[in-house]
């Protein structure tokens, strides 16, 4: 969470053309010695005219448009952050900077409120929450930022998550049933107890992919399978708008068929 207390300076150059940049990707985690944030802007219904000029240890860095994110690190340690909208004489440079104790190896994720006022503190929400919202978003690259305390990003790889993946048997984990293609009560556990593992695995849970690999088999049976497993996962907590689901037809060099349900964590 971000903490409250101060404020600080600097001054800001917009460049032209393009105010967009690639497309939100997850970041691994820094080294302990550095901290990183993430500012967003998101794309809603709710949007107030005018960018969100963001400053950091009271410098201007960038002016987020709806849609837009930047990121960067500093050295670990107490800073002061702000954005906000409709400030057309830059007085968030020194009345409106928080101060906060942002600590070594984290991410913090920082959303602009459309309807903040120059003391009201940062929004900061959780990871997820945050890649929720933002993976549509790209990184806004208009502006040239000011601030002096921003340093390189190192990334601790050694650290990142890396992908999960469970196999099962479509066989154990369907039947039909009037017509229609259920999961069995095998199955239905087999799967409960796979969300447990990964969210073991996984505690910052940013996508699981479902994919069904099938020979031939009718569209309508598809569909129930992919209804299923989905509804599965999400009675199980895993939150549905994380959840893509792939079909993939093969006619040769198939897996096995105990392993044309896969599920893939991350």
């Amino acid at each position: 969470m971000v903490s409250l207390l101060t404020t600080v300076s600097g001054s800001a150059t917009l460049q032209t053309p393009n105010a967009f940049g690639e497309k939100y990707k997850p970041l691994p985690p820094v080294v302990k010695e550095l901290t990183q944030v993430v500012y967003y802007r998101a794309n809603s219904g709710v949007m107030t005219a005018g960018p969100a000029h963001v400053y950091v240890d009271g410098r201007y860095h960038t002016s987020l448009l709806p849609g837009g994110f930047t990121s960067f690190c500093l050295r670990a340690g107490p800073h002061t952050l702000g954005a906000f909208v409709n400030d057309a004489q830059y007085r968030g440079k020194t009345e409106g900077l928080y101060q906060a104790e942002l600590h070594g190896a984290r991410t913090y994720f920082l959303r602009v409120d459309e309807q903040q006022q120059i003391t009201d503190a940062p929004t900061a929400v959780n990871r997820q929450q945050g890649e929720r919202e933002i993976k549509l978003n790209r990184r806004q690259v208009h502006a040239h930022s000011r601030a002096t305390t921003l340093v390189s990003c190192v990334f601790d790889r050694a650290a990142a998550q890396s992908e999960s993946q469970y196999l099962f048997s479509s066989r154990e984990l369907f039947k039909q049933d009037l017509g229609r293609t259920l999961l069995t009560d095998e199955g239905l556990n087999s799967l409960n107890e796979t969300v447990v593992t990964l969210r073991q695995q996984h505690p910052i849970l940013h996508s699981v992919v479902i994919r069904l690999v099938t020979r031939d088999e009718p569209r309508i049976v598809l569909r129930d399978k992919a209804k299923a497993l989905r509804n599965a996962l999400t009675m199980a907590a895993v939150p549905d708008e994380l959840i893509d689901m792939q079909i993939s037809a093969c006619s040769a060099n198939c897996p096995n068929a105990d392993q044309d349900v896969q599920i893939l964590a991350k």
